[in-house]
């Protein structure tokens, strides 16, 4: 329980340092290296969501890394909407 716990809250402090860098220095993440740790660290919340969710229930750490997660996710579709709508002004 104790590792499920600190696992959840490292990821989710991944998911925050992403999004401290999507406010602060957004150019940073549309590089090669940025949109790879961005995609993993999706994947990761989600599967590791996904693993605790078949094993055992659900506790309140888990939950934060689904709320983590599902941001994470959502920033990435308001960026490429951004950049979508940046891209095609003249």
């Amino acid at each position: 329980m104790v590792i499920r716990q600190l696992t959840n809250f490292t990821v989710c402090t991944i998911h925050l340092g992403i999004l401290v860098f999507w406010l602060v220095a957004w150019e940073k993440l549309f590089t090669t290296s940025g949109l790879v740790i961005w995609g993993a660290a999706a994947l990761l919340g989600a599967g590791l969501f996904f693993l605790w969710k078949r094993r055992e229930r659900i506790d309140n750490s888990d939950r934060l890394l689904a709320l983590s997660t599902s941001l994470l996710i959502l920033l990435a579709f308001l960026s490429v909407l951004i950049e979508i709508s940046v891209s095609s002004m003249p």
